[in-house]
């Protein structure tokens, strides 16, 4: 499928905007040219965990033990051919009229596709597909949809987004291990998952409320 630019994008943090829920969202996207190639990857990893004797039916980055951890990182750090990005900003300076799913999602969804785009620029391919994690009801995803779709005109080739489990998608998996990477950073201090995508796959990251120092909450 070398004539669609595939982008599965996953979020860490929750929708609680109050002192009980978490302080980060972040919002991480893989894209890929070839997603068949990097799901691939991740099967075969997979399989060899099933003979060595270990139950796993995919990968989930918040629930998996250590040592699969330390078996995956350097598996998506090592992929060539995907290019991963993150966003995330303090959920204080949400402004109230976006303190909601939709509204949270439309912000941050709008400008992750945009990066994945800018990133295969220079490639020749003819539509977008994207995916989302299922973390919007039906009725927030019109919202969404509403919001997001008039940028999405604007980047000048068709598109279908979608939203499926990615937890049983490859390419998901990937995205959930990246976001989940970043996530800890922020919200635990913690940098070592982080630190393992920095060898090869350096995925970037942009906090998109970088020039906003109000705090709502």
């Amino acid at each position: 499928m070398p004539d669609s630019l595939f982008v599965f994008i996953d979020e860490s943090g929750n929708f609680d905007f109050s002192n009980r829920g978490t302080n980060y969202f972040v919002m991480t996207c893989v894209a890929a040219l070839s997603p068949l190639d990097s799901a691939a990857s991740l099967d075969a990893l997979k399989y060899q965990l099933l003979a060595e004797g270990h139950d796993v039916s995919g990968f989930h980055a918040s629930e998996d033990r250590q040592f699969i951890r330390d078996r995956v990182f350097p598996l998506i750090d090592g992929l060539k051919n995907i290019k991963a990005h993150a966003i995330y900003g303090d959920k204080h300076r949400v402004a109230p009229s976006i303190q909601n799913p939709e509204g949270l999602y439309a912000l941050f969804g709008s400008a992750i596709i945009k990066f994945a785009v800018r990133a295969y620029a220079a490639e020749n391919y003819k539509q977008i597909i994207v995916v989302f994690d299922q973390a919007l009801t039906k009725k927030q995803q019109g919202f969404f949809m509403g919001a997001v779709k008039p940028e999405l005109k604007k980047l000048g080739k068709p598109f279908h987004i979608y939203f499926q489990r990615l937890i049983s998608d490859g390419n998901g998996q990937i995205a959930d291990y990246i976001c989940w990477a970043k996530y800890v950073v922020l919200e635990r201090n913690e940098s070592r998952p982080w630190t393992a995508l920095q060898n090869s796959l350096r995925p970037t990251d942009f906090n998109i409320f970088r020039n906003d120092h109000t705090l709502y909450y």
